[in-house]
């Protein structure tokens, strides 16, 4: 084999070598990265699963965990883990922990039905407890007031036990409403819905089980300022004054000129 050759191999050998030693370590100290591009949501609670079935209530938590840690999950991964995770604090028997975890399965998955062959009767019991107790309340809304005929806008509306699916309902008509969180839900208020002055009922209807509404709060459309309707409606005589005294003469500049500035006096019949 030729120097230079032989000198291109040595160096290929070593390079091959130092990666082959270096894999294990630069992998464990980066096996976050790694789970997140190799490992899914699914996966892990597929681990956690199996895990929960052999009893090692540990990993199976442990797994569960790093799958709610990540972003963006979808409401089906989120309702699938928070069930594991009940499941297993029901077989540790760490009641808080579990309706806690059932809870937010709830808020997930409103509707969640029960699996007789897969679900123990203490998860049952734990849903309908929770279920009772899961009545949405608004706190406030924001904004509280609009003029009439304004344009749409966003209603914020603040309280807490709102779950996945539930409806901001203005003047009791469902509006588009997006889920923000447990204590927070957002709806479109449309220009439409401004048409009349007064005071209109907000309120959250839950789809959990049979549905619920939470408590009402008051949406005030204005009407139109005092000073356009003195314009419009109570002023009219006055402007019509100001427009006489202009047209036929009068004022400061007549009393000044020895005018008393009275209109003057119409002609007398014939």
């Amino acid at each position: 084999m030729k120097p230079g050759i032989q000198l291109i191999s040595f160096k290929i050998l070593a390079v091959i070598i130092t990666l082959v030693i270096a894999l294990p370590f630069i992998r464990s100290g980066n096996s976050e990265l790694y789970g997140q591009e190799y490992t899914t949501c699914e996966e892990r609670l597929d681990e956690a699963d199996a895990e929960y079935q052999a009893g090692h209530w540990a990993e199976s938590i442990e797994l569960i965990n790093e799958c709610l840690a990540k972003s963006n999950l979808s409401e089906t991964e989120k309702g699938r883990a928070y069930r594991l995770l009940g499941l297993v604090y029901i077989a540790i028997e760490l009641e808080k922990e579990a309706s806690d975890a059932v809870k937010n399965l709830l808020i997930m998955v409103p509707n969640y039905k029960i699996d007789p062959d897969r679900d123990p009767p203490q998860l049952k019991k734990i849903i309908d407890d929770i279920t009772a107790k899961l009545q949405p309340s608004i706190t406030s809304i924001t904004p509280d007031n609009a003029d009439m005929e304004s344009e749409g806008f966003n209603l914020t509306v603040n309280g807490s036990d709102f779950v996945y699916g539930s409806a901001v309902r203005f003047n009791g008509v469902d509006k588009a409403t997006t889920y923000v969180g447990p204590n927070q839900l957002t709806a479109v208020i449309y220009g439409s819905d401004l048409m009349h002055a007064g005071e209109f009922d907000v309120t959250v209807f839950s789809p959990i089980h049979s549905g619920k509404v939470s408590n009402a709060v008051k949406f005030k459309v204005n009407e139109p300022s005092g000073a356009l309707t003195w314009i419009l409606i109570g002023g009219g005589a006055a402007v019509a004054a100001v427009v006489a005294i202009v047209v036929l003469g009068g004022g400061e500049d007549d009393e000044v000129n020895g005018d008393p500035g009275t209109f003057p006096t119409p002609p007398g019949r014939p």
